[in-house]
């Protein structure tokens, strides 16, 4: 999916949905004006809020951006059909495409070092991964604390854990992320 489709496929799935933009708003945590700007496409959402406004919409990254064709049987799923999404800070890469028996999704993440604060996630499934390469990052765990990460450090957030990780170097940080279950439509 292109860039500029996104706000157009964010609106189709709100009406979908039967929600106006302040509903939407208001489950997702946001302002409407925020929510109109990105529908517009006069602003782009980072990938934790985008994360925020599909989950509002009951949906998540792999059906919002896999076409409406389940992938076939077969156990491999080549590079070239992986779906990648980026916000500046992160890059995603979805592996699995959608295929009803898998139980867990699997992204490949790309975290960039950025001067910007970064924003807290919530999800309603498990999260667990490992940094592939990097020097440092830092994971705080609100109400638990912070820990510092590095290569080959892996991590695990139940859910509805309020979390996020920080690059804490200039070069970019990779991770294998994997969400447990997965979300089916």
């Amino acid at each position: 999916m292109e860039t500029n489709e996104l706000g157009v496929r964010i609106r189709h799935c709100r009406k979908k949905a039967g929600l106006g933009i302040r509903e939407l708003a208001r489950i997702a945590e946001m302002s409407p004006a925020a929510i109109s700007a990105i529908e517009r496409q006069k602003s782009s959402p980072t990938l934790a809020t985008l994360q925020r406004i599909l989950s509002a919409l009951d949906t998540n990254f792999m059906d919002f951006f896999s076409s409406d064709q389940e992938a076939g049987s077969a156990p491999v799923f080549a590079s070239e059909a992986m779906q990648k999404i980026s916000d500046g800070n992160r890059t995603y890469v979805l592996v699995f495409q959608r295929k009803h028996d898998i139980k867990f999704e699997i992204i490949m993440e790309t975290i960039f070092s950025t001067k910007k604060q970064i924003a807290w996630e919530v999800h309603d499934f498990d999260v667990g991964g490992v940094m592939l390469s990097g020097r440092r990052a830092c994971l705080e765990v609100e109400g638990l604390g912070e820990w510092l990460l590095a290569q080959d450090d892996s991590f695990y957030i139940p859910a509805n854990q309020k979390h996020r990780l920080t690059n804490l170097d200039e070069s970019p940080i990779r991770l294998i992320t994997v969400y447990y279950p997965a979300r089916q439509q």
